[in-house]
């Protein structure tokens, strides 16, 4: 009885890491996400914030 019992859990075992094996592929590669890198946009110009921050006058409508 305990050796049916050790069979299984070995066939278990090995089952588990043969399937890891074939769906991950070997050597195991680690996910190493890349850093988060900020998409370029309009506040990343300088003579677009020099625009936005100039006081508004008369003759600016804005």
């Amino acid at each position: 009885m305990w050796r049916f019992v050790l069979l299984l859990v070995v066939v278990a075992v090995g089952s588990y890491y043969a399937a890891r094996l074939l769906l991950e592929g070997f050597p195991r590669h680690r996910r190493h996400d890349d850093e988060y890198v900020r998409p370029v946009g309009p506040d990343d110009d300088d003579e677009f914030l020099a625009r936005i921050s100039r006081k508004k006058g008369p003759e600016d409508p804005r």
